[in-house]
């Protein structure tokens, strides 16, 4: 993609494309071949299948009928708002043209399979507060998946991902292939970018998982600011209505019955409770099918850039297999290591059986991490990935258990903690594979990095920084809209600030209660 938004043309038949040329009311692809085209939507079809992945892993972790349709309906509601939010700022913003270009759509194919992963950011955050009694109400859920979708996620795929972006690799390349007079060639020089820091984010660790799962860290540090007021609300009023009782003499004061804490962090990590556990083993296998297009059709090509004969192509395909074999190498190793896990945790407590959930979310985590670097890196390098992606993965459920964040499905664990992971990792991409895979495709004919090779500890370091750009850059824009939804419900705000001076019908009350439908509010119906 040039810096002006418009999109490389690289194609091998015989046309002569123009940007945004019209043939019987249809856009051609200005980015991809024929093969390369049908190559990437056949992904796209897959990544957005993912929903149903999704869908099933959540649905694991509830029992009741009203709370799995409260999961059906938002994974419903969470694609239609992104659909139409992608398609009137999102796209625009992800390419680097002004959000003030409504529903643009140039190149239906590229808009379709950027579209799939900024959808997904979206989607991740559904299973935080499954099979609790709070959850977000249809309008709070439409909001928040119409602003990841428009702004936050566009915004960090274009900083990642676009040749004009402040972390893309991208902006080193030195050559863009267009068609001139009908031949594929070098048609311009690309000035090197003054800055010289790059983030690698192959198929999106950083944009997708660790964005999406920031979205479902702070909706849990919300809940639990929230339930910090309702438990001192409840408390102030059981102590005025004993005190009003039964005098200054009575100084007991019952609190009503309290949750059973579990005895230790395994028992609490590995309780079996009466999950679904073949809905959650079927949404694990098929994510890990469908990740395989996420990853594998983020190359964006089945053929690669001209080669040294005019109409001729360099081979590609060598990519999407290593592709492929990281992503298996990781996911086994971490897998082997979650199973292991689980079976030492079932002898220590004495379960009957083994907790099937957490190996599947285990296997998820090393899916995540891979998923920024497994263009990049080897397959030992990936082995050894998937091995720490399990143990962070147990990291950050410590630290939920500790904090007693409420986190149902772990989506915390499995999209922050291995998304910070999978950005971290890249920076042990091997040089080869780097150039192999930039200078392949149409977009770059010549990598031009500002040093030589990959220095590890500083490409650790801008990674690192990547990976906190997007941290700040999700509590700067996702933070502001949890504490406005968080202020306009309706029961325990309204209740601690008005109810010494106002009654319940009084407007200012009213106003503050009014919310209800756009707050992570307590209920007892689904939706």
């Amino acid at each position: 993609m040039t810096g002006n938004g418009l999109l490389p043309l690289c194609s091998a038949d015989g046309h002569q494309f123009t940007p945004n040329g019209k043939v019987g009311n249809h856009f051609y692809s200005d980015k991809y071949t024929d093969a390369s085209a049908g190559w990437v939507m056949t992904s796209s079809i897959l990544i957005f299948f993912m929903k149903a992945g999704f869908l099933f892993v959540e649905d694991a972790f509830v029992s009741e009928p009203s709370q799995r349709r409260m999961v059906i309906i938002t994974k419903y509601l969470d694609t239609c708002s992104s659909a139409i939010a992608f398609w009137l700022f999102g796209f625009a913003i992800s390419i680097g043209l002004s959000p003030a270009v409504l529903g643009e759509d140039r190149d239906y194919i590229f808009w379709f399979f950027r579209f799939t992963f900024s959808s997904n950011t979206a989607t991740i955050i559904g299973g935080t507060l499954i099979g609790e009694r709070r959850k977000m109400k249809l309008l709070a859920v439409f909001i928040y998946a119409f602003m990841i979708s428009s702004v936050v996620h566009p915004f960090v795929a274009h900083q990642l991902w676009s040749d004009s972006g402040l972390f893309s690799p991208l902006k080193f390349c030195n050559g863009t292939v267009e068609i001139v007079n009908g031949t594929l060639a070098i048609k311009h020089k690309l000035e090197q970018s003054p800055s010289s820091m790059f983030v690698l984010d192959f198929a999106g660790s950083g944009a997708v998982h660790l964005l999406g799962g920031m979205g479902g860290l702070l909706l849990t540090i919300f809940f639990k600011v929230e339930q910090w007021f309702e438990n001192c609300y409840k408390s102030d009023e059981r102590i005025n209505k004993t005190m009003s009782t039964a005098g200054d003499q009575n100084l007991e004061i019952d609190l009503g019955e309290q949750p059973q804490e579990p005895e230790n962090f395994w028992n609490w990590m590995y309780n079996l409770g009466t999950e679904h556990i073949e809905y959650a083993a079927l949404g694990v296998l098929i994510l890990w099918t469908t990740w395989f297009a996420f990853n594998c059709g983020s190359t964006e090509s089945i053929s690669g850039g001209p080669g040294d004969k005019p109409g001729s192509f360099k081979i590609y395909h060598a990519i999407t297999g290593r592709i492929a074999l990281n992503m298996v190498v990781c996911a086994g190793s971490g897998g082997l290591m979650a199973i292991v896990i689980a079976s030492l945790v079932q002898l220590k407590t004495g379960t009957e059986s083994i907790n099937t959930n957490e190996i599947a979310n285990g296997i998820l985590s090393c899916l995540v991490a891979v998923t920024g670097c497994c263009a990049f890196v080897t397959a030992w390098v990936s082995c050894g990935i998937g091995l720490i992606a399990v143990l962070f993965y147990h990291l950050g459920c410590f630290i939920e258990y500790k904090l007693n964040l409420k986190d149902t499905a772990r989506v915390v664990p499995v999209h922050v903690g291995s998304g910070m992971l999978g950005l971290l990792a890249s920076a042990f991409a091997e040089d080869a594979f780097l150039r192999e895979f930039y200078e392949n495709v149409c977009s770059c004919q010549e990598l031009s990095l500002p040093h030589e090779g990959i220095n590890t500890g500083l490409q650790l370091a801008h990674q690192l920084t990547g990976a906190l750009f997007i941290v700040a850059w999700s509590i700067a824009t996702i933070g502001p809209l949890f504490v406005l939804l968080s202020l306009t419900r309706s029961s325990i705000l309204a209740k601690l600030l008005c109810r010494d001076r106002f009654s319940e019908d009084h407007w200012l009350y009213k106003l503050l209660g009014g919310g209800a439908l756009l707050a992570v509010a307590s209920t007892s119906r689904g939706g």
